[in-house]
């Protein structure tokens, strides 16, 4: 389970029901994009996740092309790649340090 919150209601949401759901967007946003301009499917795309998520769409970070992910939770990031299906939850923290020590 991972846990988000929007400020009102924490959420428990399933981690393999997360993936399949980021991991349709970004087929459909694929296979949108091989016939109709990236910025249709782009909009359509954002459209899944505003229904997918709600309210904590906020916390939910995503490259243009919806491929790779980063969800903010109450205690940890989750952090996806919809083409590998790798997925890492990770500290804040931790993060931060991978990122600033990588360059």
């Amino acid at each position: 389970m991972f846990r988000m919150d929007d400020g009102i209601t924490p959420r428990d949401l399933k981690i393999e029901t997360l993936k399949e759901g980021l991991k349709g967007i970004r087929k459909r946003y694929l296979e949108c994009a091989s016939s109709k301009k990236k910025e249709i499917c782009y909009a359509v795309a954002a459209n899944e996740l505003v229904s997918m998520f709600g309210s904590l769409m906020p916390r939910v970070l995503h490259d243009p092309e919806v491929r790779y992910y980063i969800l903010y939770g109450v205690d940890q990031l989750l952090v996806y790649d919809a083409d590998t299906d790798r997925i890492r939850l990770t500290s804040i923290e931790e993060a931060v340090n991978i990122i600033l020590n990588s360059t």
